[in-house]
C-alpha cells in the first residue's frame, strides 16, 4: 500500500510482445528494476496493458521476469498489476491458432494463466483514481450494458465487475458475455469488440466521448496522446521500436515520459 508521507506513482505500460531487453530497458529507466532485473520500485505500481506474448522473440522469458517480480513487489508493499490481452485470452480459451508456442508449451501456458487468474494474479480490468484500464476498452455498449447491472457506474465498480465476470467465466470455461465478443472488423459478428478485441478506431467512435477515462493498450500507435476529447488514452507504441510509458500521480493526473534510445 502506499503510505500518506511518500505517495508513489502508477508506472503504465503497453504491449510487451516478446520485446524482453526493451522491457528490461523501459522497467530499469522508470526505476521498477535493478540491474539483475530484481523488483526495486519498493511501494509503486506497475500496470502492465497484457499481451506479453507472441511476435517478439522472449515471450516466456517477459513472463518468467513479471512472474518473478510480481511476487518480489508484493514482499516490498508494492504491486504488479498485471491485465489479460487478447494475446493472453487465446491461450486461455485454448485456442492456440495465434500463438508462436508448441502445443506442449501452449498447454503448459493455458494452465498457468487459468491458475493466475483464478488466484488473482491476472486480471480483465483495473482502475485508478478514476481511470479505468483494459486492454482494447470498454465500448459505448458495453458502458450501457455496465449501467444496467449497476447503481453507479465508477471506474472502479466496472473494473470490479469485469474481473468478476471475467473469472467466473474461465472458472466456468462459458464465455458469452459480451466482454469475450469480436468485433466484425476482426472478424467476429458483433459491430463492436468487448474489452480484449476492439480495435481503437472502432472504441473511439463508438462515443463522441468516453464517461470514463480509459487507459487501453491493443492498437499500436506511433506515440501515446493524452486524448481528452476521446477520453480515452492509447499507449500501446510498439516495444520493438519505441519506448513511452504512462506516471499516473496520486491526484489521477497521467505524464507521458520517454525513454532515451541510449540509456
Amino acid at each position: 500500500m502506499q503510505t500518506q508521507k511518500n505517495p508513489k506513482p502508477v508506472f503504465v505500460v503497453g504491449d510487451v510482445h516478446g520485446q524482453f531487453e526493451p522491457f528490461v530497458k523501459l522497467l530499469r529507466h522508470a526505476g521498477l528494476v535493478d540491474e539483475q532485473m530484481n523488483w526495486s520500485g519498493g511501494h509503486s505500481r506497475l500496470v502492465q496493458m497484457g499481451d506479453i506474448f507472441d511476435r517478439g522473440p522472449a515471450s516466456r522469458k517477459v513472463d518468467d521476469l513479471l512472474d518473478r517480480i510480481q511476487k518480489q513487489a508484493a514482499q516490498a508493499q508494492g504491486e504488479i498489476i498485471r491485465l489479460v490481452g487478447n494475446h493472453e485470452l487465446e491461450p486461455l480459451l485454448s485456442n492456440f491458432v495465434i500463438s508462436g508456442f508448441s502445443k506442449e508449451e501452449a498447454r503448459f501456458i493455458h494452465d498457468k494463466l487459468t491458475r493466475q487468474v483464478l488466484n488473482g494474479e491476472l486480471r480483465a480490468a483495473y482502475a485508478y483514481k478514476g481511470i479505468l484500464f483494459t486492454h482494447a476498452g470498454v465500448t459505448r455498449k458495453l458502458y450501457k450494458i455496465f449501467q444496467m447491472q449497476l447503481d453507479d457506474a465508477s471506474a472502479g465498480n466496472i473494473a470490479s465487475l469485469i474481473n468478476l465476470i471475467f473469472r467466473e467465466s474461465i472458472k466456468h470455461e462459458f464465455y458469452k458475455h459480451p466482454i469475450f465478443n469480436i468485433s466484425i472488423s476482426r472478424k467476429g459478428a458483433d459491430r463492436f469488440g468487448g474489452i480484449f478485441w476492439e480495435d481503437l478506431e472502432d472504441l473511439v467512435s463508438s462515443y463522441p466521448h468516453s464517461p470514463l477515462l480509459q487507459v487501453v493498450g491493443h492498437t499500436q500507435v506511433d506515440h501515446i496522446v493524452l486524448d481528452r476529447k476521446a477520453n480515452i488514452i492509447p499507449v500501446d507504441v510498439g516495444m520493438h521500436r519505441k519506448l513511452q510509458y504512462l506516471i499516473i500521480n496520486e491526484e489521477g493526473d497521467p505524464r507521458i515520459i520517454d525513454v532515451p534510445e541510449t540509456n
